[in-house]
């Protein structure tokens, strides 16, 4: 699955309300901080008391807005089996309207848990820009080149975007990070996955698409990063075989 099909996850997540009939729900939220949700703890309890086995892992990932699209299958799931949420489409995204979400650090990990380049589990409070960064360095040898890339040739799928120098001096406050799922190298453009809180025009924020324009490299001594566009000051990072 690549990055652009992984967004597409989270835009159509299945719960099953009965033995036969599934239906699609989205997540439409992007959530950043620590949110220990009542609703969210109602639907675990009532679920250990009907032994539903919840899982607590993606319940703590909901915390933090790090759930990834299995998670929030599960939760949804609960919150059906366990009684708190109406077996009705509209009652189950109103809940999950109110209490899902995914900031954008938490997306490129559900999404490098998924190609098993990460482990999600050991991260469930999630991993910050500069700790990804820096996992890439640790595993990615200087005499390799390193994990910086600086010519749009050299770009490749499931790279990661992030708004900093390579002084690891974020250019954005929050910072971000983003996914390239495809590149068009004569046309200068990258597309990208990525959770963040702009509307895409019909209501809804967290996971989405983008289109990004190449301008390359600054000049100068440093620190150094690459133009996107007209303001985007980023650093191109090539993921490990494993984080670690």
């Amino acid at each position: 699955m690549a990055a652009e099909e992984f967004v597409d996850w989270y835009m159509n997540l299945s719960v099953g309300i009965s033995e036969w009939i599934t239906i699609n729900v989205s997540l439409n939220k992007y959530m950043i901080g620590y949110n220990q949700s009542s609703e969210r703890n109602a639907v675990q309890n009532a679920a250990n008391a009907k032994r539903l086995s919840p899982m607590q892992d993606p319940f703590a990932r909901a915390n933090s807005g790090k759930v990834s699209p299995a998670d929030c299958e599960h939760i949804l799931t609960m919150a059906v089996d366990s009684g708190v949420v109406k077996r009705e489409r509209s009652s189950i995204q109103a809940w999950a309207d109110k209490n899902l979400g995914v900031d954008c650090t938490g997306f490129v990990v559900a999404y490098y848990d998924y190609i098993d380049l990460i482990d999600i589990g050991r991260y469930n409070g999630g991993a910050s820009c500069f700790t990804l960064l820096n996992k890439a360095k640790h595993n990615n040898r200087p005499s390799d080149g390193g994990p910086l890339i600086w010519e749009l040739d050299d770009v490749k799928v499931d790279d990661m975007i992030l708004w900093m120098n390579d002084a690891q001096v974020e250019t954005r406050s929050p910072g971000h990070i983003a996914m390239i799922y495809d590149i068009d190298y004569n046309l200068d453009i990258l597309y990208t996955a990525e959770s963040n809180g702009a509307n895409d025009g019909h209501g809804h924020y967290g996971p989405k698409i983008t289109e990004r324009t190449w301008v390359g490299k600054n000049q100068g001594k440093g620190p150094h990063y690459i133009q996107l566009g007209k303001s985007d000051r980023v650093i191109i990072v090539r993921p490990p075989a494993k984080f670690g």
